[in-house]
């Protein structure tokens, strides 16, 4: 598996600095997706507008909502138009995308990455936005687990 410095030299002519910006930022995102409860994609852009994935986290707390990996290749769905708007505009933009084996939409936030007034690359949030969006509880504990049992309609799993 390529290194997100591999990933924008190939991908990207971003200089030495604007790299650097952008590992700070992934060497600190698990937080941000873990109180977010949503998947973190960074994309960038390569020419002729593709897009790519260059860094993924998966929320520790919630259900992640990509099964695959994508970190290395072109964005070819929904939030091309998305990522497009939040690097032109550098605001924050929002809309339904759909993924790959999930049934229902899914709320994206595209957010442009700045270092000053430059937009280097756009950070996606993907979660889910509905009420009885799959919701499950996981625990390590067994009596945690017997506790909940008569509390709550919810799945609980045995991690």
């Amino acid at each position: 598996m390529a290194t997100l410095s591999e990933l924008l030299r190939g991908r990207t002519a971003l200089p030495d600095p604007d790299v650097e910006w952008l590992h700070l930022l992934v060497g600190d995102w698990q937080l941000i997706a873990d109180l977010s409860f949503a998947d973190l994609l960074l994309y960038v852009p390569g020419n002729a507008d593709t897009w790519y994935v260059v860094a993924h986290v998966r929320p520790a707390t919630g259900q992640t909502i990509y099964h695959y990996d994508y970190v290395g290749t072109a964005a070819a769905g929904q939030e091309v138009p998305l990522l497009g708007k939040a690097y032109n505009s550098a605001e924050i933009c929002e809309g339904e995308i759909a993924v790959e084996s999930v049934p229902d939409p899914v709320r994206m936030m595209a957010v442009p990455v700045r270092l000053g007034s430059k937009v280097l690359a756009v950070l996606t949030r993907a979660g889910w936005n509905r009420k009885g969006a799959p919701v499950f509880i996981q625990s390590f504990e067994t009596a945690n687990l017997r506790y909940l049992r008569s509390r709550t309609p919810l799945p609980l799993i045995q991690l």
